[in-house]
């Protein structure tokens, strides 16, 4: 008897929630939003798997064609020439952050 009592006091806190929030639509909006939130989640588990799986290939493949070591050293050259781009973006970012600045500054006037 007092599972009923609570769950129809329940019910009635849900009634009143649904009155004094809209006619359904709210409820409505936030179950698609839910529904949404889950469909997303689930996607990005399913690529964290698959990329782990192929990862897994990956390192399985390499290691029984004994190319471990060339994927490492490729992977090094890879990282050094992304570095070294990254070096010449920042300098060539100074540079122009330094001509605006000199564009920038009051010019003297000849007279």
């Amino acid at each position: 008897m007092a599972n009923i009592d609570r769950l129809t006091k329940r019910v009635k806190k849900m009634e009143e929630w649904i009155d004094e929030n809209g006619d359904g639509e709210t409820v409505s909006n936030y179950n698609f939003l839910l529904d949404a939130y889950r469909g997303a989640d689930g996607a990005a588990q399913q690529g964290r798997m698959e990329m782990e799986m192929l990862r897994n290939l990956l390192t399985e493949y390499l290691t029984e064609k004994k190319l471990m070591d060339e994927w490492n050293e490729f992977i090094k050259e890879k990282d050094n020439a992304v570095q070294k781009q990254q070096a010449e973006e920042d300098a060539v970012q100074e540079e122009a952050e330094s001509s605006e600045e000199a564009s920038e500054a009051p010019k003297e006037e000849e007279g």
